[in-house]
């Protein structure tokens, strides 16, 4: 790794690190905005991306970011990208309603459906931000240190979590955390990052692309994070929440690391 890749990988950790902070002294500043839509969630949000592109561009190697979608040969993983999530919420669901963990709130199919492709969508817009900052600058930096696979998952989810660390502390309205504190939200969310680090970086490195993991993130918030904590749909009861929980649950984080790992296999086959 050159000198000047270096400084790149450490300016884009260091911009990660505390563009929360800078996004959190803006609002303490601009006091009268709504609460969890202020200013400073989108320089919070927006700045590690701007950052990426700047470093880029000033390294001249702007076209390795994976803005093509590359469909060619790679429609098998857009699928995965696509149907990841709502596999594993299904698998949650299951054994929730088998074993009596599962309440169902009402709403009418129709409103559901809109409410889906809408925040499907407008998540969409919101995960270009952040899967091109992750998978598009972070990752392929990383990747240029040398280290190993399983150094380069813990470290850019790591990474990813540190970032959450002020959404979850201050930016995340209080509506949020009435079964849980923002600490442990925060210790919960980095480990799941970390445990979700190989499905995306092998999304990423199967196809040369960041859209297939923009694709996935917005299908995680479209579906288990709008049914189960947005519009609340769904619930898992508490003593179920552990195993079950279609977010964070040990039943689903086991199968989308496992996903990750065998996505890992496939590009080892194919590179061989």
């Amino acid at each position: 790794m050159s000198k000047r890749d270096k400084i790149t990988l450490l300016v884009f950790i260091f911009v990660t690190i505390t563009a929360g902070g800078l996004g959190y002294l803006l609002d303490q500043v601009l006091t009268e905005q709504p609460e969890g839509n202020s200013l400073g969630m989108g320089v919070w949000l927006v700045l590690p991306f701007l950052t990426g592109i700047v470093l880029r561009i000033i390294n001249k190697d702007l076209n390795q970011i994976g803005v093509r979608p590359n469909f060619k040969n790679n429609m098998k993983w857009y699928a995965v990208a696509a149907f990841v999530f709502p596999c594993t919420m299904s698998i949650c669901i299951i054994v929730a309603k088998a074993t009596g963990g599962l309440i169902v709130g009402q709403i009418e199919a129709d409103t559901l459906l809109v409410l889906m492709i809408t925040t499907f969508l407008v998540n969409c817009i919101k995960n270009i931000f952040e899967e091109f900052a992750w998978r598009g600058c972070l990752v392929p930096y990383l990747e240029k240190t040398g280290m190993n696979d399983w150094t380069l998952y813990f470290t850019s989810g790591f990474i990813w979590g540190m970032w959450h660390i002020t959404y979850y502390m201050f930016f995340l309205p209080d509506e949020y955390f009435t079964e849980t504190s923002r600490p442990l939200m925060v210790v919960v969310g980095t480990l799941l990052m970390i445990f979700w680090s190989p499905l995306f970086v092998e999304l990423r490195r199967l196809t040369n692309s960041v859209w297939p993991c923009v694709i996935l993130h917005s299908m995680e918030d479209a579906l288990p994070t709008m049914l189960f904590v947005t519009a609340n749909v769904l619930q898992i009861k508490e003593n179920y929440s552990i195993m079950l929980d279609s977010i964070s649950g040990i039943l689903p984080t086991a199968v989308v690391l496992f996903i990750g790992l065998w996505l890992r296999k496939c590009r080892i086959k194919i590179c061989s």
